[in-house]
């Protein structure tokens, strides 16, 4: 027996037989105990479920969902049912570093003020290339860690250690969030709740896949994620000055505009505008519309079949 704290980690799965396995290898390969494994499949097409199956002989405690809910909705059903005392998160296309939940732990067991703890993720490339995530940027830590996840995104589902007892209180994810924003909605009520702690290290590698949900739905951002924060923007409005919050939706005008821009010019061209008016970036989001505009690529593409030694080859079939 050990009197040391449970961790239950939580691995949603969607058509994720391909890279599974490695997952759980990663999981099973930490250097803290005792944990407990939960797989949630929510409905996928493949043989992801078969293959959990198979993974309940070595412990992994299996969770089918009897219809495509969405990931916030399969992490909520592992929620339920676990039992630890704190709550660790992986993406069924991720890995962790062997020592990721034990550096968390030291963090938030020993402040029960700390309701969340995060780490450095790198995202590896198909090509081999390792890229880390947001290393210019400073991690939201302490009690007002809040406002600098309302004003960006910063951590990502399987660099997060929760506690648990709070995330039950706070109702778990939003699971009417389908799109990817349900994971910068649970951050943001995190750090509402109380600090928020960070491991200065890469523990985490994301591996680059087309299919995955960040990439699918990027260029929905003015749909799903703008929508999302205006919402925490005007329930906080008495805690933020007028200079925070101008900041705030300036810099979320300014990236949700640039991501959709280049597939949805009309909502991107409104959403970049709007940055200007609050004074974010003017001249860096004024020479964004005119260089990524579909018009300008168009441009550019017309004046490279057009270029001496292009235009033979373009023109003379």
């Amino acid at each position: 027996m050990t009197d040391r704290p449970l961790i239950s980690v939580i691995i949603p799965c969607y058509n994720a037989e391909r890279t599974l396995l490695r997952t759980l290898e990663s999981v099973r390969a930490q250097t803290y105990r005792p944990i407990e494994i939960f797989a949630v499949d929510d409905a996928s097409r493949d043989g992801t479920l078969h293959l959990l199956r198979e993974q309940e002989a070595a412990g992994v405690q299996v969770i089918a969902q009897p219809s495509n809910s969405g990931a916030a909705a399969a992490r909520n059903a592992a929620i339920a049912a676990a039992q630890g005392e704190f709550l660790a998160f992986v993406d069924a296309d991720d890995e962790w570093y062997p020592d990721k939940l034990e550096r968390q732990l030291q963090l938030i067991a020993n402040n029960p003020a700390v309701t969340m703890v995060g780490c450095r993720c790198e995202v590896l490339r198909p090509d081999g290339v390792r890229i880390p995530v947001n290393p210019q940027r400073e991690p939201p830590v302490g009690h007002d860690a809040w406002k600098t996840l309302l004003h960006h995104s910063y951590y990502v589902p399987s660099t997060l250690m929760a506690r648990a007892a709070v995330l039950r209180d706070l109702g778990g994810f939003d699971a009417r969030l389908r799109a990817g924003e349900d994971d910068q909605d649970v951050c943001i009520r995190l750090a509402l709740a109380g600090e928020v702690d960070f491991v200065d290290a890469t523990l985490v590698t994301m591996h680059e896949l087309p299919d995955s949900l960040s990439r699918t739905h990027l260029s929905r951002e003015h749909e799903t994620v703008l929508p999302m924060i205006l919402n925490h923007c005007r329930s906080l409005a008495p805690r933020l000055s007028r200079a925070e919050l101008c900041t705030i939706l300036g810099a979320r005008y300014t990236q949700i505009g640039r991501n959709v821009y280049p597939s949805s010019p009309g909502p991107g061209f409104w959403l970049l505008l709007k940055a200007i008016g609050h004074g974010a970036e003017p001249f860096g989001n004024l020479r964004y519309l005119f260089t990524a505009s579909p018009w300008s690529q168009r441009l550019k593409r017309l004046l490279q079949r057009l270029r001496p030694g292009t235009a033979q080859h373009t023109f003379g079939t």
